[in-house]
């Protein structure tokens, strides 16, 4: 039975944490990523093609994501980015469908376990201005916000041109992409994890006569790194993170997390949220 007075502690509660992120004149938008559902992470195989080494297991993370979610949904933010990596084609149905239980505005990117053909069956694919990539920009004013699809590890010719053109008259840019641009000192750097056009990535964005913030996944850990007029902003992961220093990759499944950003009139500030996982066992169907 639910105790009354918790449950008054309970409301209080949510509405304190809705007031904090909902003010007027701000945007707020959660930016998670990387929620792997029904692959199991299997150690010790290295990276081959760009990938871990995951088994097939289907309700693998399903625990993980309603965590984030429900977290997101009590701070009352509506508008959210998840940046790639949905997990096994066999999951893109669940997630949508849990997706769909909670009252958000989503935008969605690719991440290099992605297919545009699994995924655009459920996404808006219509949106997207290059053909058979999942890559559109908004503009709320202050910011340009330009989405990239890094599914096949590389940004590419056509979306770096594309890019080019999106930066036109911006003066700030909110860059939102899978893959890290800038380098970040971890194992996985090492092991081959990293786009592979980066370099013609970031002389691009070093080139435009505007500031780039980029906010991406991939790497499973939180970091910020500043280099010139780019500023990133690596998001931990809905399913497992990984130690950023560590001789070798090691992972962490006892956390989830993701970030929240402010956007309020041109300035951008942002937060990392990691909540303690609530449910350990194996996996669980709902």
């Amino acid at each position: 039975m639910i105790d009354a007075h918790s449950h008054v502690l309970s409301i209080a509660a949510g509405e304190v944490e809705k007031r904090r992120f909902n003010r007027m004149s701000k945007k707020i938008i959660a930016h998670f990523t990387d929620a792997h559902l029904g692959q199991k992470l299997v150690m010790g195989r290295g990276i081959e093609k760009d990938k871990m080494h995951y088994e097939h297991e289907p309700a693998e993370h399903q625990e993980n994501l309603r965590q984030v979610l429900d977290d997101i949904a009590r701070k009352g933010i509506s508008n959210i980015i998840f940046g790639g990596d949905i997990g096994s084609s066999e999951s893109v149905p669940r997630f949508f469908e849990i997706l769909k239980a909670y009252p958000f505005a989503p935008s969605l990117l690719l991440g290099n376990h992605d297919a545009y053909a699994d995924v655009t069956k459920y996404s808006r694919g219509d949106s997207n201005a290059l053909t058979g990539k999942m890559c559109f920009s908004q503009d709320d004013g202050f910011f340009r916000s330009v989405f990239l699809d890094t599914s096949d590890n590389t940004v590419g010719d056509n979306q770096l041109t594309w890019l080019r053109h999106q930066a036109d008259g911006a003066s700030k840019i909110a860059l939102f992409l899978h893959h890290p641009i800038l380098e970040v000192d971890t194992p996985l750097e090492r092991a081959g994890a990293t786009l592979r056009d980066r370099d013609k990535l970031r002389m691009l964005l070093n080139g435009l006569p505007c500031e780039v913030w980029a906010f991406c996944g991939h790497y499973h850990m939180d970091d910020e790194v500043w280099e010139a007029n780019i500023r990133q902003f690596v998001t931990p992961a809905v399913s497992y993170q990984i130690v950023k220093q560590a001789e070798r990759v090691e992972v962490e499944t006892g956390r989830v997390g993701y970030r929240v950003l402010e956007i309020d009139e041109g300035e951008i500030r942002t937060e990392v949220v990691m909540l303690d996982r609530t449910y350990h066992g194996g996996a669980k169907n709902s």
